[in-house]
């Protein structure tokens, strides 16, 4: 190999050397963007916080079985409080003040008291005004098995009753006075077992609205001051000075839309 043929073959061998560390480069740079979007779509996402909300809108039950928490759909049918209607038209108000844009926004305190005040007053108007379509109105299957109860809970009380006097009970002469006691007044009894149960879930509603106040507060609170966006501008920073390609520094990253 004479003196030309030895410097071709070592130009080329720089440009191979060259070319490998740019792919190298290129592809860590793209491991880089990927973890860069990932943290970034993990940080600004509020879908688990709206699931949550819905959940327990649905009156589901927090489990935890080997470990692993999920909700479950209740048996007790007093634990749903609100109609579909009324879950429905919350979630549209949670939505408003729960998303990404909240979460990049720059509040002052003053800002979110506000917007706080607005929320709770939207909540209470909606159950004030529409209290008749927003709660759950109990079926007649389940006014029926709470009439069976009741019926139930005569004939025991009846029975003691008369085992105190020294009486001899007659279970079904008990059963049939009774019936006879409810006779002609089941539609007033299933009217009235409607507006008690009724009463029962609006006064539910005042600890499940602090749960969803909390929610939307802690939110807000995220976009004190453009902390959000801050976080987001510095973990951008630090990706630039790690960064080997020096055409990212100029153009600022995949994280270049926050510095405006």
């Amino acid at each position: 190999m004479d003196e030309q043929q030895y410097q071709d073959f070592m130009a080329t061998q720089q440009i191979q050397q060259s070319m490998g560390v740019n792919a190298a480069n290129t592809q860590q740079q793209l491991m880089f963007q990927e973890q860069e979007k990932g943290l970034a779509e993990e940080q600004l996402d509020v879908e688990k916080i709206i699931e949550n909300i819905s959940n327990l809108l649905q009156g589901k039950e927090l489990q935890e079985k080997e470990g692993m928490k999920s909700w479950v759909a209740t048996t007790d049918p007093r634990r749903k409080i609100l109609s579909e209607w009324g879950i429905q038209r919350i979630m549209q108000a949670v939505r408003f003040h729960i998303n990404k844009d909240i979460l990049l926004s720059n509040y002052n305190e003053e800002q979110i008291n506000r917007q706080m005040l607005h929320f709770t007053t939207e909540m209470n108007d909606l159950v004030l005004l529409k209290y008749e379509r927003l709660f759950k109105e109990s079926t007649f299957e389940e006014c029926k098995k709470i009439i069976e109860k009741k019926l139930e809970d005569k004939e025991k009380i009846k029975y003691f009753a008369m085992e105190l006097l020294g009486q001899t009970p007659d279970k079904e002469k008990i059963k049939k006075e009774i019936k006879e006691e409810i006779e002609g007044r089941i539609e007033y009894e299933m009217e009235k077992i409607r507006g008690s149960e009724l009463k029962e879930r609006i006064k539910e509603y005042g600890l499940l609205l602090w749960e969803i106040e909390n929610m939307v507060y802690a939110t807000y609170n995220r976009a004190l001051g453009g902390k959000e966006r801050d976080t987001l501008r510095k973990h951008a920073s630090f990706t630039e000075v790690r960064s080997l390609q020096p055409e990212q520094k100029k153009t600022g990253g995949m994280f270049g839309w926050l510095k405006s």
